[in-house]
């Protein structure tokens, strides 16, 4: 069966945010993440820094309203369009000023909206800061088997790794790519259904230290790592924006072949942090 990864990879390339206070978290972006700003007629911002792009509308609530994938191109974005309507997926037509025409929309059972686009060059793009690409995107959810069957089957994203309790047999994680990275997006078993975290991927361990001494000078304290996730293999640390939304730091994330098996990990701090206490989602 035709995959993200074998015939249309995709990589997240920008998220569209609500906030109830719109100026700090752009003051925080600006300032934390080298992200230029650009009011747009219906009053949302375009921020747009090295790598990385979202949108910032006001909003009555914080949070995540949709995340988008760049295909690269017209042809597989096309090809992708057509793959969706073959498998019953109801596809709307979506205008962004980050993509090229031709982009669309999908949301999947419990709501959640995937935008598929082609990049367009945005302001800020080619402006100098620390390394930080936009990569991945998580949430938790009360219907995990639901929401892995929908992005495996109908959307066409791989399961990299799957975190199970041992102790039950229950799938507690699915870590899921769209290229040959282990993961652009994840599922956590959860009490509530909310989005969880968005990741940028540096270069090096040294860009990991960079980026902690940054938050350190402004008292931003981080509150999950430093350390290594087993699944994926990368370092991270965490800490929150303007929102108190969560965002990750990540380094050295692992590159999987198309034919890797999924890989099964056992529920715990260790496959969370081997480096040490994780913070276990509920």
């Amino acid at each position: 069966m035709p995959t993200l990864q074998t015939s249309t990879p995709a990589r997240l390339c920008y998220l569209h945010l609500a906030s109830k206070e719109p100026q700090r978290q752009i003051d925080f972006y600006q300032r934390m993440l080298d992200m230029d700003s650009q009011v747009q007629a219906d009053g949302s911002w375009i921020l747009s820094g090295p790598k990385r792009a979202m949108l910032v509308s006001p909003a009555d609530h914080s949070g995540l309203l949709a995340c988008a994938y760049d295909l690269g191109d017209q042809a597989r974005l096309a090809a992708l369009r057509d793959r969706l309507i073959e498998r019953d997926c109801t596809i709307e037509d979506y205008h962004s000023p980050l993509l090229e025409p031709g982009a669309f929309l999908i949301r999947d059972p419990q709501g959640r909206q995937t935008i598929f686009g082609v990049s367009r060059p945005h302001p800020g793009a080619d402006r100098q800061g620390m390394p930080g690409r936009l990569q991945h995107v998580v949430f938790q959810t009360t219907e995990l088997e639901a929401m892995i069957d929908f992005y495996v089957n109908t959307v066409g994203f791989t399961v990299s790794d799957n975190v199970v309790d041992e102790q039950t047999g229950q799938l507690m994680v699915c870590f899921l790519r769209s290229d040959d990275e282990h993961h652009s997006l994840a599922f956590f078993r959860g009490s509530k259904n909310e989005w969880d975290h968005h990741c940028y991927e540096t270069n090096e361990w040294n860009d990991i230290r960079d980026w902690g001494d940054r938050f350190a000078k402004e008292r931003i304290s981080i509150f999950f790592g430093p350390g290594r996730h087993g699944p994926g293999n990368n370092l991270f640390f965490m800490v929150v924006d303007a929102d108190r939304n969560r965002l990750e730091f990540s380094a050295e994330l692992e590159i999987t072949d198309v034919a890797r098996e999924p890989g099964i990990w056992p529920q715990g701090e260790y496959t969370l942090n081997s480096w040490g206490r994780a913070w276990i989602r509920s």
